[in-house]
């Protein structure tokens, strides 16, 4: 049985935030009525501001993008994400699509990341990778209704289903941010991603390595071998 290897997406694969640039590629294109990025830009600012925790900022991000989708096909927007990526593939971390190739050899690799199961459904096709843990956007027979029905906005422990199912040992996860410090507390090779200053703090309390799109696939293969 492979091992497991677990990945961020924004911050770790891509460069930036995919949501924020989907959703102003999806009002330009006037995919959703124009004014949700206002919507979440005020988000942002109660977040910077310490007005919100990140899951509460996260939950409100996540629960405005998803009344924009209300009618829409699941399929329809697993495509139009896959469209997305293409068009923003100079955002995606080039080191990425070189170690999977590497990586797939000895492990199953999943994405966990905040964002909806449509994005993460489009980026694991995009990549042909194992799988994904996601935040769920409601549906019923295909279309949106609206509404949050998981996030994983502070729950990525939730990858202990997975780390039950693969073991520990060999496993990896990849983040950036402290919304990913339950998932990398549940793997043998923590790595942490070009941290910003607060989550330098808590690498170092945590002993874990820090990496970078220059570092990040000479540690992991170095460490496999």
């Amino acid at each position: 049985m492979k091992k497991l290897a677990l990945f961020d997406i924004d911050g770790v694969i891509y460069d930036g935030h995919s949501i924020f640039d989907l959703i102003q590629e999806q009002e330009k294109s006037n995919y959703i009525k124009k004014g949700l990025w206002n919507k979440i830009l005020e988000i942002l600012e109660k977040y910077k501001n310490g007005e919100l925790i990140y899951k509460k900022a996260a939950d409100a991000m996540l629960f405005v993008h998803s009344q924009n989708l209300i009618g829409k096909k699941y399929q329809d927007l697993v495509n139009e994400n896959l469209n997305f990526i293409k068009q923003y593939k100079n955002k995606l971390f080039p080191y990425f699509a070189d170690l999977i190739q590497e990586l797939k050899k000895t492990h199953d690799i999943y994405l966990v990341t905040t964002n909806f199961d449509m994005t993460a459904e489009a980026f694991t096709k995009y990549f042909n990778l194992s799988g994904f843990l996601s935040s769920k956007i409601r549906q019923e027979n295909g279309i949106i209704v609206g509404d949050i029905e998981l996030s994983l906005g502070g729950n990525k422990g939730i990858v202990k289903n997975l780390i039950d199912k693969y073991g520990k040992n060999g496993s990896i996860a990849v983040g950036d941010s402290e919304n990913d410090i339950d998932m990398l507390n549940l793997v043998e090779l923590p790595l942490v991603m070009e941290p910003d200053d607060k989550m330098k703090l808590i690498v170092s309390e945590k002993r874990w390595k820090i990496v970078d799109r220059n570092t990040i696939t000479e540690t992991i293969l170095n460490y496999e071998r």
